[in-house]
């Protein structure tokens, strides 16, 4: 610990009537010898405290009705294989749907399902296979990351499509797959009272799954990716192309803001990896490593135990520094770290929040120093206060549900990462 004085300092007083400097006092008269040693303020800098850092395996996070959905696979060799599925419902554009007079006079060209990809992790030009099938079970308001709704599987809608940009120079942002005509018929034959309204629309026909098959190991290092759709984007629809009477036609089933949708997400060939080990590790002092992982529901337990032996009159500077170590970024720097971590107060379990409501503070990723400098001042203040429990942190990357971005940061043990609570405090006279 480190610590200074201040002290009440005599100056010089210049008399603009009289034109009459005043010399000052020697400095051996003023300064800390004027006040007596009672009436000193102490300012304090300390970054020795005991920190335990624990990986927690999380049991699902909301994925109902988000900004994203996410479909891919890719294999990442410290965090085992991740998966993600999407389950999107297109809607009726109107009511009262007809597609001809005579149902007689139509035939069907081609269902084409498109969807907006606006961002990716892992490689994007790894080819990816998709499935897509029909659901047959309805949305509910309750689904989250390892929520699972029936589909039909008897019948692959996408008829072998897969997600190849591996010949292309850049990023396309859109993908077109024609689906099974099988479907396009169900729709554009449909009895009229199916396609009265939204809502009959979509006890009619459920919605798409869309998941894919895993990439193949041999293809690169840590091969496959995972693609972020946005279901709110005018890119995103579901158009059937037929004619009537030999008449080219075509209807858009929107994909937008109102759809009803969810991602599950999940890992496998997990076993022993990195994020194995750290979930198994007791947080002792000589936890090596910990992890953090958005949506794909892995979290970090932090215990500072020794933040009550402060005894401030205001805690002016405090960061949780944690540093992450870029040697498990992967293969071309594919694996981002969230660009953002939450801060909360721990319940008594150490799982859960005290205030699941309560943000208790954050810090986006410094790329430069590589870590995450969370302000902690007004967070320990109200610890000592006693008007929040001791019972240590848990952190959350910000954009859980909407990303697979990971980190591997240095625990207590690790020789040169190791985290530091840095705090600068005052006391007053007396104390």
């Amino acid at each position: 610990m480190k610590s200074f004085k201040s002290a009440w300092l005599l100056v010089c007083i210049i008399s603009a009537a009289t034109l009459f400097s005043t010399a000052c006092t020697s400095p051996n008269d003023a300064g800390k010898d004027v006040l007596p040693e009672d009436d000193l303020i102490y300012g304090h800098y300390v970054d020795t405290f005991t920190i335990r850092m624990q990986t927690l395996l999380v049991d699902s996070v909301p994925t109902y009705m988000l900004s994203r959905n996410m479909i891919g696979n890719y294999v990442d060799d410290q965090f085992g294989q991740l998966w993600a599925e999407s389950y999107i419902q297109p809607r009726l554009t109107g009511t009262g749907l007809t597609f001809g007079a005579n149902v007689s006079n139509l035939t069907l060209d081609s269902l084409v399902l498109t969807l907006d990809l606006i961002d990716f992790y892992g490689r994007y030009n790894d080819p990816i296979p998709l499935e897509i099938f029909e659901i047959t079970q309805a949305f509910d308001t309750s689904l989250y990351s390892r929520s699972q709704l029936t589909a039909d599987t008897s019948l692959e809608l996408s008829n072998g499509y897969q997600i190849d940009f591996s010949n292309e120079a850049g990023f396309f942002d859109f993908i077109g797959i024609r689906l099974d005509d099988s479907l396009g018929r169900k729709i554009l034959f449909a009895d009229p009272d199916d396609l009265a309204s939204t809502s009959a629309f979509t006890d009619f026909f459920k919605g798409l799954m869309i998941r894919s098959k895993a990439v193949s190991q041999s293809t690169s290092r840590e091969p496959g990716g995972i693609f972020y759709i946005d279901p709110r984007s005018e890119k995103s629809y579901l158009t059937m192309h037929y004619k009537d009477a030999n008449v080219a036609k075509s209807y858009t089933f929107g994909i937008n803001a109102n759809s009803e949708r969810f991602h599950r997400i999940y890992r496998t060939d997990a076993a022993g990896k990195l994020v194995d080990q750290a979930i198994n590790d007791p947080g002792d002092a000589n936890t090596m490593y910990g992890c953090v992982e958005a949506g794909a529901l892995v979290n970090m337990y932090v215990d500072i135990p020794s933040i009550t032996s402060l005894d401030p009159s205001i805690i002016n500077r405090a960061n949780l520094i944690l540093k992450v170590d870029d040697s498990y970024f992967g293969s071309l720097d594919r694996f981002e770290p969230p660009a953002e971590l939450y801060l909360q107060i721990a319940d008594s379990t150490h799982k859960q929040a005290f205030d699941p409501n309560l943000i208790n503070s954050s810090a986006g990723y410094d790329p430069v120093n590589k870590q995450y400098a969370i302000p902690m001042s007004n967070t320990i203040q109200q610890i000592l206060a006693g008007r929040l429990p001791n019972n240590g942190f848990l952190l959350t990357p910000g954009e859980n549900g909407v990303s697979l971005n990971r980190a591997v940061i240095g625990g207590p043990g690790h020789p040169s990462l190791k985290p530091e609570l840095q705090v600068v405090y005052t006391t007053l006279p007396g104390k």
